[in-house]
């Protein structure tokens, strides 16, 4: 299914739902930020409607944030709390614990249905939640990176962010199908002698380097104070948004190196995803992109995509966009939803 052939992203002003809609309680929690919104879902497609923001760090559980929100919307005049709420959130849910090193908190799935006061609550990786959203968002909101177009299935879901992110959008039967994945966590790959050295100078430190190290905001300041070490040349910065302005102001040749690296190392493992997928379109999103997507135009990225020997050719058939992460994650939570077999 090509982007912009589903429903339209729209936002409501809140209040009650639309006749014949099913709404849901919609949640999206990243590492740094955690977005909610009340979601319709009708016979025309997906509405945002009453919707807030939140930094994680600010509450201290899951359970907290839910119901802050729910005070805000009642507070709002929202009358139509729903009771199934669906969490997009980065992780892999074992039992009832929540495994990922990246929240500001643990999260148990029984506590925070007991501490928010939802039983019907269900915790859904974020990025298979986003991928459920792909057919739904409209093609201009696709900004190609390469010469190819469309987004031809299986798509690539792959996002930088506090962590890394990725999934499979597939089509099985006639039905649409996401495969989450964990691809964050697996063994950092290196492809250049530069990237051998950071490589090893991180080994020496963690013992096992994951690829969400290097790809993610806080692996960009990883890269940047690696590049230190190696070239004997002090650093001055602590936050990803403080490299990314050092690079683009010209003030500092070392984080200017270091985006370089950050998106020709990525664009290196999207193709080594591509092809162990067989994907047919990549799209890049998480927190991360937008702050380089100039970055990833400049070249690196796509020149790393497609170096990859006798498959070259092939992967120039394969379409790279990027993508807005925005409030997309509440219209994958409820896509999801929509997605489950009814009873």
């Amino acid at each position: 299914m090509a982007a912009g052939t589903g429903e339209t992203l729209a936002r409501g002003a809140g209040g009650a739902a639309a006749p014949h809609a099913l709404r849901v309680l919609a949640a999206d929690v990243g590492g740094t930020y955690a977005r909610l919104g009340l979601v319709d879902l009708a016979d025309d497609g997906f509405r945002v409607g009453f919707h807030r923001r939140y930094a994680c760090a600010a509450f201290a559980s899951l359970a907290a944030v839910l119901r802050q929100f729910r005070h805000e919307a009642e507070a709002a005049g929202e009358r139509d709390i729903p009771k199934v709420c669906v969490v997009a959130i980065a992780g892999v849910l074992q039992g009832d614990a929540l495994l990922n090193g990246n929240l500001a908190w643990p999260v148990s799935l029984a506590a925070t249905r007991r501490d928010a006061g939802i039983a019907q609550l269900h915790l859904v990786n974020d990025f298979e939640a986003l991928a459920w959203a792909l057919p739904r968002i409209p093609r201009a909101q696709f900004q190609p990176l390469g010469d190819a177009r469309g987004l031809p299935l299986p798509v690539l879901l792959l996002g930088p962010g506090t962590g890394l992110g990725a999934a499979l959008l597939v089509e099985h039967a006639g039905r649409l199908i996401v495969q989450p994945s964990e691809a964050g966590q697996a063994a950092l790959a290196a492809g250049t002698p530069l990237e051998l050295e950071v490589v090893g100078l991180l080994q020496a430190r963690l013992g096992h380097v994951a690829s969400e190290r290097v790809f993610s905001g806080p692996g960009l300041v990883t890269l940047y104070q690696a590049l230190g070490t190696l070239r004997g040349v002090p650093t001055r910065w602590q936050a990803p948004a403080e490299v990314v302005a050092a690079a683009d102001g010209g003030q500092d040749p070392l984080a200017a190196e270091a985006l370089s690296l950050l998106c020709g190392w990525l664009g290196s493992f999207a193709g080594d995803l591509a092809l162990v997928f067989r994907a047919r379109s990549v799209c890049l999103a998480g927190g991360l992109t937008g702050h380089l997507l100039q970055h990833l135009r400049d070249g690196a990225f796509m020149r790393r995509f497609l170096d990859k020997g006798v498959l070259s050719d092939t992967l120039r058939q394969v379409p790279v966009h990027a993508l807005e992460h925005g409030d997309l994650g509440l219209v994958g939570a409820a896509a999801w939803l929509a997605a489950q077999p009814r009873a």
